[in-house]
């Protein structure tokens, strides 16, 4: 049985404005063992506390954490078996059609990414994948819209459970939260140190609409 944890990056804003993020990415993360997940996070909440500092909040995110906690995540998480792979719109790239419906190109990118995923054979065959989304709507019908839409594309050789959840639930979304973070520094800002940390684990950056 695999885990395939799924996180993004950047915004789907096209305003143009100061705030909104020039990429927008999607990153898995493929292990084989939750527990590898669970010892991270454990590690790096004793870790803050023998620093004297606390986690942001109830859950690691790493948008509001410290560039040294941030290391300490994918610094621990280079040292594990697992891998990552992401897929990166330049937002003044992306076709004026999905510009106008987000959730379609959020859709779309998914997919896109399970489609290479599996044209390399980065997948286990024949066994089970649990593909683990992070809750990012409350509204349901969104939620379920988008998982029909993935449960819709078949896969001879694969078998796949899905599960939508809040990160604290699954540690593995901290985990990945981390390295798509490290992903859209690397692109967005062009800042390298935390993605030179955890670049041995990701096999995959593939841009599209270029």
């Amino acid at each position: 049985m695999a885990y395939i944890y799924m996180d993004e990056s950047g915004d789907l804003g096209f305003s143009g404005k100061e705030w909104t993020s020039k990429y927008f990415i999607i990153t898995f993360l493929l292990s084989s063992n939750t527990k590898d997940m669970e010892l991270i996070m454990k590690n790096v909440r004793k870790w803050a506390a023998w620093k004297h500092s606390k986690l942001y909040g109830s859950f690691y995110h790493a948008t509001k954490e410290n560039q040294r906690a941030n290391k300490r995540v994918l610094d621990l998480a280079s040292r594990r078996e697992l891998q990552a792979f992401s897929i990166i719109a330049e937002k003044d790239k992306v076709p004026m059609n999905l510009r106008k419906d987000v959730h379609s190109l959020y859709n779309y990118m998914v997919w896109e990414l399970l489609d290479l995923s599996q044209k390399r054979w980065f997948l286990p065959k024949w066994e089970k994948n649990i593909f683990v989304a992070s809750r990012r709507e409350t509204n349901k019908q969104l939620n379920s819209a988008f998982m029909e839409h993935i449960k819709s594309k078949k896969y001879d050789l694969y078998k796949f459970d899905y599960i939508i959840t809040a990160p604290n639930q699954m540690k593995g979304l901290e985990v990945v939260d981390a390295i798509s973070f490290s992903l859209h520094q690397k692109y967005e800002f062009k800042e390298f140190e935390l993605y030179s940390v955890i670049k041995n684990k990701i096999i995959l950056e593939k841009q599209i609409f270029n």
